[in-house]
C-alpha cells in the first residue's frame, strides 16, 4: 500500500533540477556519465593513432612476362 498524495507546499521544494538524472543524487548518473566519456575518449584516441601510424612504403612489381615458345607443350 502507498502513502496517501499530499500537496506539496512551496517551501518543502529547494530546487528543481532538468536533465540526465536531474533530480537523483546516486552515484549510478555519475558513473553512466563516466562511462559514456571513457568510451568516447577511447574512439576519439583510437581515430588520432590510426590517423598518425606510419606503414612503411613497398611497392609490388608486376610478374616477369614470359614468352610463349611456339611449339611448346601446354
Amino acid at each position: 500500500m502507498s502513502a496517501p498524495r499530499r500537496p506539496v507546499k512551496p517551501g518543502h521544494v529547494l530546487v528543481a533540477r532538468a536533465g540526465h538524472g536531474a533530480n537523483c543524487s546516486s552515484i549510478g548518473s555519475v558513473i553512466d556519465t563516466l562511462f559514456v566519456t571513457a568510451l568516447a575518449g577511447g574512439a576519439i584516441f583510437a581515430a588520432v593513432m590510426a590517423a598518425l601510424a606510419k606503414e612503411p612504403i613497398r611497392t609490388v612489381d608486376a610478374p616477369p612476362v614470359t614468352e610463349k615458345k611456339e611449339g611448346a607443350a601446354r
